[in-house]
């Protein structure tokens, strides 16, 4: 492609990012008045200016230049200036957002887990791809087809590794694997397949009556998913339900109304969204939840945002149950995609969401995207300096709103919670959590997998016996604690006293994931998850 090409295919993308949102507003006016001229004429006018731009950096600049990059760079600058959440998604980009979003992924069923100079199996999907061929967690994998990737003559990236081993359904994969003890490679061929990711990964009893729902994101399979897992736990005798939405950023609204759904009777109003070029739509909940009775509490945090918020506001605006935890992250933009000519897409904020009291969730972005992002930074940090939560407490309570039955609620940007629990601000939490924070953790449980994954398997055959049984030994804690001197996390041994309990559960947990499968973690952490058990704690009194 010329330079004039280049520059005349950016200016194109760039000028379409701009007229998207008029062309659509042209086809469903009336007619083609005054104002419409005007906008012509001002579109005209940029288009000129962004021409001469690229015309004077294509003659004068001192290097080559990538136009591709300029383009996104300008598309990237062009959305921010409206909000935060508006954004040019590259077409590799759109393409993980579609996986997210749709739960699935074409792959063989591995969790791929990088130390040192090595490439190990975390995780691998039980039923899945691998895991039919004999590949099991702990396994070294030393070659991609003809590709090294393991040793210190690989220098590649770890995304190129992914890259690699992902591909098409139905073809095929070479992977090359090393195990303890063996002095040759074992040489597997897998047939890739559509890989499902759940977004309800855990669901349990945790005690008589009391049933557990995890939802780490919003998909196209989650108000399904989320069906099946009160149909589990009402089938044993649950009767009252803590909906966990920490950390779930939000996705698909689709799948938030239909777990909104299940929960609400019908009638009841979930959210309605508006926009200047978009007029009020609410949306109801239909008849046939399974849970529309029962006591009820959502958790959620800082890191809950979008659909999360959705279902707290609904559940809470309705006096449906309990809002618990700590303010969340107060994102109300409702975006629409727009496909461009080259694959990649173009997510435009087209409306805003409203809780049914009238509450707008979005927080103020007035004085613009980095401090929108760094005043959210701040108040967590805060909040974790301030052991009774002040500042989470603090909210603008003139924009005050009622629920169905009359109770206070407010306005501002996020859902504060009904009942706020308190930030731990335990110093001595600092060493567990860079062992957290730096996967020493993960990183001695591939380890172990891969030294001892066999005596693991025939000794602890059942999650069920590996609870009851496994314990962390001393090797183990050992190699804990020498790994986290050689990442250089200076040793505390007040943390190491106080919390050396919960750092084996962590590993325990961890190592139960990799043997058998993600909803292993939640049936041996939510025993140590403090704020969980605070929650159950209130629930049952």
């Amino acid at each position: 492609m010329t330079k004039k090409k280049k520059i005349t295919f950016s200016i194109g993308i760039v000028l379409l990012a701009m007229l998207l949102g008029l062309l659509v507003g042209i086809m469903t006016a009336p007619k083609l008045d005054a104002q419409y001229w005007q906008q012509q004429e001002m579109e005209s006018a940029m288009s000129r200016r962004i021409s001469t731009v690229l015309e004077l950096i294509d003659n004068n600049y001192v290097d080559e230049v990538n136009y591709d990059s300029i383009t996104e760079q300008m598309m990237n600058a062009l959305l921010t200036t409206l909000d935060p959440h508006s954004s040019y998604l590259t077409p590799s980009e759109t393409e993980e957002a579609a996986e997210s979003i749709s739960g699935k992924f074409e792959g063989v069923g591995i969790t791929l887990s990088f130390l040192g100079d090595s490439v190990y199996a975390a995780q691998v999907l039980p039923g899945g791809p691998a895991s039919k061929v004999g590949i099991h967690p702990g396994d070294r994998i030393m070659r991609v087809d003809t590709t090294l990737v393991s040793g210190a003559s690989y220098g590649g990236h770890n995304s190129d590794v992914v890259d690699l081993i992902r591909g098409p359904r139905y073809s095929t994969v070479q992977l090359a694997i090393q195990r303890q003890g063996s002095p040759k490679l074992h040489i597997f061929k897998v047939r890739r397949d559509v890989i499902h990711m759940p977004t309800v990964p855990a669901y349990v009893m945790l005690d008589k009556h009391t049933g557990y729902i995890r939802i780490s994101r919003f998909g196209t399979a989650t108000a399904y998913e989320f069906r099946l897992a009160l149909q589990q736990l009402l089938s044993e005798n649950m009767l009252q339900l803590i909906l966990d939405l920490r950390d779930n950023s939000g996705g698909s609204l689709e799948s938030c109304i239909g777990v909104c759904d299940e929960l609400l009777p019908k009638g009841n109003l979930i959210v309605y969204t508006q926009g200047v070029h978009s007029g009020r739509s609410d949306i109801y909940a239909s008849q046939g939840g399974l849970f529309e009775e029962g006591r009820l509490m959502v958790l959620i945090d800082e890191g809950s945002a979008s659909a999360s918020e959705i279902v707290a506001g609904a559940i809470q605006d309705n006096d449906r149950g309990t809002v618990i935890g700590h303010r969340s992250f107060g994102k109300g933009l409702v975006q629409r995609q727009f496909g461009l000519p080259d694959g990649a897409t173009m997510m435009l904020t087209i409306a805003r969401y409203y809780t049914p009291s009238g509450r707008c969730i979005q927080r103020p972005y007035d004085k613009g995207t980095d401090e929108y992002y760094s005043q959210y930074i701040t108040r967590i940090i805060q909040n974790y300096a301030s052991a009774d939560s002040i500042l989470d407490a603090e909210y603008d309570t003139t924009q005050t709103f009622l629920t169905k039955k009359g109770r206070k609620v407010y306005g501002g940007g996020g859902i504060r919670p009904d009942i706020l629990l308190p930030y731990i601000t335990d110093t001595n939490l600092i060493y567990y959590n860079r062992l957290i924070g730096y996967h020493v953790l993960e990183d001695i449980v591939h380890l172990q997998l891969f030294e001892h994954y066999d005596q693991l398997i025939q000794r602890y055959p059942t999650l069920d016996q590996f609870v009851q049984r496994y314990q962390v030994d001393e090797t183990t804690w050992q190699s804990i604690l020498t790994l986290a001197d050689k990442k250089k996390i200076p040793r505390h041994t007040g943390s190491i006293k106080k919390y050396g309990n919960e750092i084996r559960d962590r590993y325990k947990a961890i190592l139960a994931s990799s043997l058998y499968g993600e909803n292993a973690y939640y049936t041996i952490a939510l025993h140590n998850d403090s704020e969980l058990q605070r929650v159950l704690k209130i629930l049952n009194n």
